[in-house]
């Protein structure tokens, strides 16, 4: 199994972050050259917890072993990287905003270079912006394109009759490839006019193509809104080259815990290889045996394994991390499905069962059943099977999940598996309220 981290699309403004210097608290992180430290450049456990906070409420919720070390880690990161910036601009005696506009400018040769190279991809950009109007009939469409044609579509569209009938609409930057087939030679097509009429099963269109930008030259790439993503994009990668190229020159390094460095060298994306051969002796001895008991090693030990693919090279390790992690309380899913892969015991099976229910009740609770059917045709047989367990806590509970599956799914069996529980276990408590 190979982890799977959320990918962060809210940027990191660091004027989201207070700097509050906080003289009780004994800080997380700090950067240091040659062993000294910077000044002004401690981050705080404060700090880091208000933008956790923050991405919390964007997503909900975070594993506590395999997500929350990484946000909190790309978070600290985040902080870290303007300290950086504060302090390289500080040896220059200018501001941090001076410094990230100097090292971050991008000039029109930049992007002449950029065009030139990647060409044949950009072009796969190609869009229109457009007018459209829908209509009921052929006919009623014909009339209006052929009034358009004299008097443009904007008036037309002030003496449409029955306009109650009518849809309308614009749209600005519409990719050709993400349009519907049905439209791709009406919308893209080379036409003498802009007024485009398709007839359709779901309508009938006339099209009024505002604009057609084929990126097909560098001009016509400067009109686009690819020209300043790139823009902002290529600034960023020049800023970051930079700054990475000054923390080696200046030895800049960052003074944290362990728990911390392994996942910086994740957020940072190191090869899992050397983050193995850095962190393996922190968590094993000679003898192959935990000699840690902190969870956010281990859990980072088996994400280095999984991301290495490394799992027949390591099968020791890496069965010997999730079960620590297991036996340390730790039953959440992602714990519980890697120990399914070398543990089929009736217990772990149950406990796996169990979440995974949980899991697929609030997909069934959404109407988004089609995309999790093979997960729930596999949860209801494993639970089926450990209904004939000789142990009868187990055989109640797998009866139990049993029994919210197929509410939830709307079938009458599950009725069947409430009153065998019932039969055998009057005082049963339920561990869900499904009614």
């Amino acid at each position: 199994m190979e982890r799977v981290l959320r990918i962060f699309f809210v940027l990191f403004m660091s004027t989201v972050i207070i700097t509050t210097l906080f003289a009780e608290s004994k800080p997380v992180a700090f950067l240091e050259v040659s062993g000294k430290a910077i000044g002004d450049t401690q981050v705080y456990s404060e700090e880091i917890e208000e933008m956790y906070q923050y991405y919390l409420s964007y997503y909900g919720s975070f594993d506590k072993l395999f997500e929350e070390p990484y946000v909190r880690a790309y978070i600290l990161n985040q902080i870290l990287r303007e300290k950086v910036i504060n302090h390289l601009a500080s040896l220059e005696n200018i501001s941090s905003e001076d410094f990230v506009e100097k090292y971050s400018s991008v000039s029109e040769n930049d992007m002449k270079d950029y065009y030139n190279k990647n060409r044949e991809e950009l072009m796969e950009d190609e869009y229109v912006d457009l007018d459209y109007a829908v209509f009921p009939t052929q006919e009623q469409a014909q009339k209006f394109f052929d009034k358009a044609s004299k008097e443009g579509f904007d008036k037309a569209l002030e003496t449409i009759e029955n306009p109650e009938e009518v849809q309308y609409d614009s749209y600005d930057g519409l990719k050709k490839s993400e349009t519907n087939e049905v439209f791709i030679d009406v919308l893209f097509g080379k036409y003498d006019s802009k007024l485009r009429i398709q007839y359709t099963e779901n309508g009938n269109f006339v099209f009024f193509i505002r604009n057609h930008n084929d990126l097909s030259t560098f001009e016509k790439f400067q009109e686009s809104p690819r020209y300043s993503e790139i823009e902002d994009s290529l600034g960023k990668e020049k800023l970051n080259s930079y700054i990475d190229s000054k923390i080696k020159s200046e030895n800049i390094k960052i003074n944290t815990s362990e728990d911390y460095l392994i996942w910086l060298d994740f957020v940072n994306g190191k090869d899992p290889r050397r983050i193995l051969n850095e962190y393996l002796p922190k968590v094993f001895d000679k003898n192959k045996a935990i000699s840690t008991n902190s969870t956010w090693l281990i859990a980072g030990v088996v994400s280095a394994i999984e991301d290495a693919k490394a799992y027949e090279e390591f099968k020791t390790e890496y069965q010997t991390s999730v079960s620590k992690l297991y036996s340390m309380g730790y039953k959440t899913f992602p714990v519980l499905s890697r120990m399914r892969q070398f543990d089929d015991s009736e217990k772990v099976k149950l406990e796996y069962n169990v979440e995974l229910s949980k899991i697929l009740l609030s997909y069934i609770k959404e109407g988004d059943i089609m995309s999790v059917l093979q997960y729930i045709y596999n949860n209801l047989a494993e639970l089926e099977e450990l209904t004939n367990s000789a142990d009868k806590s187990t055989r109640l509970k797998a009866t139990e999940y049993l029994y919210y599956i197929y509410k939830a799914l709307g079938e009458d069996v599950a009725e069947d598996y409430y009153n065998s529980i019932i039969n055998e276990e009057p005082s049963y408590q339920f561990e869900l309220d499904v009614e």
